[in-house]
């Protein structure tokens, strides 16, 4: 009953709006009541349901004059006609990818990014989720360039001088390559986990589709690796460029260096009958180890070696804003909140957090 009465109110506050303007036929009025029940008929944000929203507000644009159309918005859907030009832009923009992205389960807040972005971005960011990436918002504007904001903030940390300069430098630079490496290697985890697949079904796992797949990904991010974590080393004639060093030998990193090495050349990959136990009892757990965190089984340490780590992290303990979450998570969100009326619905999105790393905070709590 509430929910009629909602429409009722919406409604002839959208026909005041609409009736504001001396341009609006009563054909014209009655199609904007139709487009009205269509946009309130659609609930909860999906990621289709945002195209289609899209097509909605773009025909309602295209009836209405300029001053009424913000009105219009508002009374319909309870957000500001600059959201309305987002989906607007989604619909435009997006409507040739929509079935790659309902299958991506990609949220509105992302097709904002991508709805404004070049097509070979577009396609980038979307071969990118679809391989397995959990990429947030910020990740995606970085991805299509629409940060300059940041990288301008950024060069203009190359003309601070000193070691506090120097370590500036230094921060952005592994943060970069941080999130380049993670999404490298949880490219390159699910790609694994995708090729074991067929041994659940008592089927052959093949070697060679796979290396073709994932060896590049796997030398790029040795090269990372190498690049956030390595010291350089001298080399044996004085001449010679240094080189990254080996990380200390017994150490989980270690291992992840020396497999990304291996992964990333033809001779790394053992042959055809030991190829499935490698991946089972090495590749895995080690991808394992560096995207989710996860300490290798029998390794007594590890817990430990966890909890040092947690005690280590600069990251703050409220987790992610709504904005800065994976796509996936965002589109879990947004079908919570279509229980929460739509004017509360941004109010409720801003009180979110999402825990990127919650074994590490276990570890935390396990430890106290």
């Amino acid at each position: 009953m509430a929910k009629y009465t909602q429409k009722k109110i919406a409604a002839k506050l959208a026909a005041k709006a609409a009736t504001s303007a001396d341009e609006i036929s009563p054909e014209q009025e009655g199609e904007l009541k139709a487009l009205g029940e269509g946009i309130l008929s659609l609930g909860r944000r999906t990621t289709e349901q945002a195209v289609e929203l899209g097509g909605y507000l773009a025909r309602a644009k295209s009836i209405l004059p300029e001053r009424a159309f913000g009105a219009w918005v508002k009374a319909i859907c309870k957000f500001t006609s600059k959201t309305a030009r987002n989906y607007i832009a989604v619909h435009a923009h997006l409507s040739e990818y929509k079935d790659r992205l309902v299958t991506a389960a990609v949220a509105p807040t992302t097709l904002f990014v991508l709805a404004y972005a070049e097509q070979a971005n577009v396609e980038r960011v979307i071969s990118a989720i679809e391989a397995g990436e959990q990429l947030t918002v910020a990740q995606v504007k970085t991805m299509v360039g629409a940060m300059p904001a940041k990288k301008a903030k950024n060069e203009a940390v190359l003309d601070v001088g000193g070691m506090a300069g120097l370590r500036r430098i230094a921060e952005l630079k592994v943060e970069e390559d941080s999130v380049k490496f993670l999404q490298l290697t949880t490219g390159i985890l699910k790609r694994v986990e995708k090729a074991m697949e067929p041994l659940a079904q008592n089927r052959a796992g093949f070697k060679g589709p796979l290396q073709k797949l994932i060896m590049d990904d796997c030398r790029h991010a040795h090269d990372l690796i190498n690049s956030i974590a390595a010291p350089l080393q001298p080399a044996m004639v004085a001449s010679f460029n240094w080189r990254p060093a080996r990380l200390t030998e017994g150490t989980t990193w270690r291992k992840v260096q020396e497999l990304l090495s291996a992964m990333g050349g033809d001779n790394g990959w053992p042959g055809r009958e030991d190829f499935v136990t490698w991946l089972q009892a090495e590749v895995i757990p080690l991808l394992r180890f560096v995207v989710h965190g996860e300490a290798l089984q029998g390794d007594a340490d590890g817990e430990d070696r966890a909890d040092a780590a947690a005690a280590l992290d600069k990251e703050p303990d409220d987790g992610l804003a709504f904005e800065d979450m994976p796509s996936k998570v965002q589109a879990t969100v947004e079908n919570a909140l279509d229980i929460a009326s739509p004017e509360r619905r941004d109010e409720i999105r801003s009180q979110i957090v999402f825990d990127p790393k919650p074994m590490k905070r276990q570890y935390r709590k396990l430890a106290a």
